[in-house]
């Protein structure tokens, strides 16, 4: 069902029936850009809402139906942020045609959309109005009561071997903010139809990344080392701790960047998009050309050819989008580089707040200290026990001396170039590793000298 939503002008999908359960996390139903808001029925199978909104829309979760309801109608309404325009935007979904679900409806209508300039409301609720009948009219004079419109629709759903009815419907607030709306066969995962809807609003525009970074690629580096070469490093061989030693260091070498390879802030212009080929940029140009021309000369002919190079270049770039994801993640064989394929997506575990826990920690302590009591008798056999047994006559250990080829080569190993708590990164040593590596040995021997590991380096970033 995700596979038809690939269009950057799609901001939110609102989803009835569901048939997601607390059990599935929503990172098995990830889809690049959006996020999911749940709401999961409880107790039986199928029923359920959810809505996927573009990650970068501000939202807040307003109400939702109750999941332990055993059949009850089930809704979720979220407020969508635009700027400083607010936005009511719900999904409903009636379970069968038997349901009074009017006055709980109303009640729901009622105390949020006056709130709101704008409101949308879709989903399956299981009145036909074809029928014209008891039903149909009460919810047609709840939805006039409240100011909403229902926007027009044929028949949305046809189940085999019985009359196609029109169960699934669309409510604003603002005929006049609706481009365009209508409905589209989706008979490859549903008997319902697809409901599109195209609200007249400007919605934010995702802000874009900016990173401080060094640019490595513009230094001079025959400069870089010349100034290296210059620096009196004695000053670091003679300070008087290992932490003394690394902060001396990571100070001249810093400096020695900022004059060379100053950090700049640096604007991400797009995600990365390796599955971007050359054979696709061509269908991109192409694509970009025959659009030129169509707004230029807006004739059926140029029309055609527009909308041919348009699909083309679409379908290419979804599967070529596709086969990456299934080589990043089914057939890499190394669990390491999947998980951060998926974290790049966003996929992953959200942080817990413990606080949120609702814990008792000293509780929770005391009921550790209580719950393995051992009899001091026991305690005291055991140790008598252990005390006989005979200590192994091992050599002691000592931390032998590095050499400053031991260094370069666990450096050269190094494969990561993440940047350290303290700025430094892999980038920053390996082109002046050779006048580095002895200073950096210096260090490593007073740390196994005097038994003192850098404080700075157990730091973590």
């Amino acid at each position: 069902m995700l596979s038809s939503f690939y269009n950057e002008n799609i901001h939110a999908i609102l989803v009835s029936e569901s048939g997601l359960k607390p059990c599935l996390p929503s990172t098995s139903y990830y889809f690049p850009g959006f996020h999911l808001i749940r709401n999961d029925r409880l107790g039986r199978a199928g029923g359920g809402v959810a809505i996927y909104l573009r990650s970068h829309i501000p939202y807040t979760v307003l109400n939702t139906s109750q999941p332990l309801s055993s059949a009850g109608p089930e809704h979720l309404f979220i407020e969508v942020l635009f700027g400083h325009l607010k936005l009511l935007l719900g999904v409903y979904y009636s379970p069968n045609v038997t349901i009074d679900y009017f006055s709980a409806f109303e009640i729901v209508l009622e105390q949020y959309s006056s709130l709101y300039n704008h409101t949308i409301v879709m989903g399956d609720f299981n009145t036909c109005l074809l029928k014209n009948d008891a039903r149909a009219s009460r919810l047609k004079s709840l939805v006039n009561g409240i100011n909403l419109h229902i926007l027009p629709l044929s028949a949305t759903h046809a189940f085999p071997n019985c009359v196609p009815s029109l169960l699934d419907l669309i409510l604003v607030s603002s005929i006049d903010h609706v481009a365009k709306h209508g409905q589209c066969n989706a008979s490859a995962f549903s008997y319902h139809d697809l409901l599109y809807l195209c609200y007249k609003l400007k919605p934010p525009k995702a802000k874009r990344r900016i990173l401080l970074r060094r640019n490595f690629s513009r230094m001079d580096l025959d400069k870089l080392r010349e100034d290296t070469a210059k620096v009196d490093w004695s000053v670091v061989a003679n300070a008087g701790s290992v932490d003394e030693q690394i902060s001396i260091f990571n100070s001249i070498l810093t400096q020695l960047y900022e004059i060379h390879a100053p950090i700049r802030p640096v604007r991400m212009k797009h995600l990365p998009a390796p599955w971007l080929t050359a054979d696709i940029k061509k269908l991109q140009e192409k694509k970009n050309t025959a659009k030129t021309k169509y707004r230029m000369n807006p004739n059926d002919s140029n029309r055609d050819k527009y909308n041919s190079a348009r699909n083309r270049c679409n379908m290419v770039c979804r599967d070529s989008q596709r086969r990456h994801i299934y080589k990043s993640v089914v057939e890499e064989d190394n669990s390491t580089k999947v998980w951060n394929f998926l974290k790049s997506l966003g996929v992953g575990k959200a942080k817990r707040n413990v606080e949120s826990l609702n814990l008792n920690l000293n509780k929770l302590n005391a009921h550790f200290l209580s719950s393995a009591t051992i009899e001091s008798a026991t305690k005291k056999n055991t140790l008598v026990q252990l005390s006989a047994i005979s200590t192994p006559n091992f050599s002691s250990f000592v931390f032998s001396q590095v050499t400053v080829n031991d260094v370069k080569k666990n450096i050269l190993a190094i494969t990561s170039d993440a940047v350290g708590s303290d700025s430094i990164s892999r980038k920053m040593i390996i082109p002046l590793l050779d006048l580095l590596a002895p200073i950096l040995t210096l260090i490593l021997n007073r740390s196994f000298d005097t038994s003192v590991f850098p404080s700075s380096w157990k730091d973590g970033q």
